[in-house]
């Protein structure tokens, strides 16, 4: 988050610094003799450096998101469009900023916002560059000056589909890496844990049935024995059943886990993942971190896929006893009696298996939507009820273990 923050403010840094560049490059010898006026030209810096002084501020204090990235974008392309128009029109060497807005959407991976930028550029450029008639030089220049603009759009969106690409293959490759590790650590617990109980009992029972015509007694001893090291093996097992979770909230712990698969998420489909909190985090069992993060996981992906959203809200609320995960976009929206709701249908949005998640985890799903108006997932539990189970649990394997 500091890091984004350092990379917004060094943006906006240099966007003054070239605005107030203007300032100088407007009083060279060659643009001089171009500028209409030079009262509206420091108008329209005087307005440009208070956006970007307003815009700096929204974004590094977190209250502007993504949704309003269409409307940066178009103001930046209505100050180029008027500082070509004051310094000179067709002979302005500010076109070359519509370069910046388009570029950056690039860098950003968002191929089909990068389409509208250069779109959006030409048509604005010929509007601020329009003499009052089609002369010749006019007509050559401009679309030669657009067919550039045209390629540079072309190779610009080639760039952020492949930037798309990339993101997406090294998501997997690292799902891939956090899943060959989880299930190395798993396998080590399972040699060192359950097996060495296992090759023990073995050997002892085998010992027990060399005894047993000669020495039943100790035979049978040997083998009544074992029940105390069958229980330890069935411990060990129930404790790696519990472990069986989402690698990197094996890894990071659930909040931290979130967080980097909302930051991988946000790198990989260009939509907005801010996460927000409400309440004192507290620590979740196992089962209920479980559910949530592939919860989670599961409504973003239906944002990505479906809602056509430019922003997916992830809220974790701890009330007293009770946890409400909330996944909020606002994309499309649909009707959910209209959505295939059984596992394996063409078209469904995975709702049976958020659901199933909730219920073995103690919990609900909700989803709330309309066509035009966003989706809310939202998965409640009560922890109250999961933390008592958990201690009653803890109080059975104690009592087991003094039987013994």
């Amino acid at each position: 988050m500091a890091t984004d923050k350092g990379r917004a403010a060094v943006f906006f840094g240099l966007y003054a610094a070239m605005l107030l560049y203007g300032l100088f490059w407007v009083r060279l010898s060659q643009v001089r003799d171009r500028v209409e006026s030079f009262p509206l030209f420091y108008a329209l810096i005087a307005t440009a450096l208070c956006y970007v002084g307003v815009r700096a501020y929204l974004v590094l204090a977190g209250k502007a998101t993504g949704r309003w990235d269409p409307f940066w974008v178009a103001v930046d392309l209505i100050i180029i469009s008027g500082v070509v128009r004051l310094t000179g029109g067709i002979d302005s060497e500010a076109a070359l900023v519509y370069f910046w807005p388009l570029t950056t959407y690039a860098i950003l991976r968002r191929p089909r916002g990068t389409i509208l930028v250069g779109l959006a550029s030409g048509v604005l450029y010929v509007a601020a560059s329009w003499p009052g008639g089609l002369a010749p030089e006019y007509v050559d220049k401009v679309s030669s000056r657009v067919f550039i603009l045209t390629v540079v759009t072309v190779l610009a969106t080639c760039f952020a589909r492949r930037e798309v690409q990339r993101v997406e293959e090294m998501t997997r490759l690292r799902e891939q890496v956090a899943l060959a590790q989880y299930r190395h650590r798993l396998s080590q617990e399972v040699h060192d844990g359950i097996q060495h109980y296992l090759v023990s009992m073995s050997l002892r029972l085998e010992l027990a049935r060399k005894l047993a015509e000669k020495e039943p007694a100790r035979a049978a001893a040997i083998a009544v024995g074992q029940r105390l090291m069958l229980r330890q093996a069935a411990d060990e097992l129930h404790y790696l059943v519990r472990r069986l979770r989402s690698p990197v909230v094996e890894q990071h712990g659930f909040v931290e886990g979130l967080r980097e698969h909302l930051t991988m998420f946000e790198r990989r489909s260009s939509i907005s993942a801010p996460l927000e909190f409400q309440g004192t985090p507290v620590s979740l069992p196992p089962d209920v971190e479980q559910a949530a993060f592939r919860i989670v996981q599961e409504a973003l992906t239906n944002a990505e896929k479906h809602s056509r959203a430019s922003e997916a809200k992830v809220l974790l609320r701890f009330d007293p006893g009770l946890l409400e995960c909330v996944v909020s976009d606002n994309g499309t929206g649909f009707d959910p009696s209209e959505v295939a709701d059984e596992p394996g249908v063409e078209g469904g949005f995975g709702l049976p298996s958020m659901r199933q998640r909730a219920e073995q985890a103690g919990g609900e799903v909700e989803i709330e939507s309309a066509p035009g108006q966003g989706t809310a997932v939202r998965f409640t539990v009560a922890l109250a009820r999961q933390n008592q189970e958990a201690a009653e649990g803890r109080r059975d394997d104690q009592d087991q273990a003094l039987d013994s």
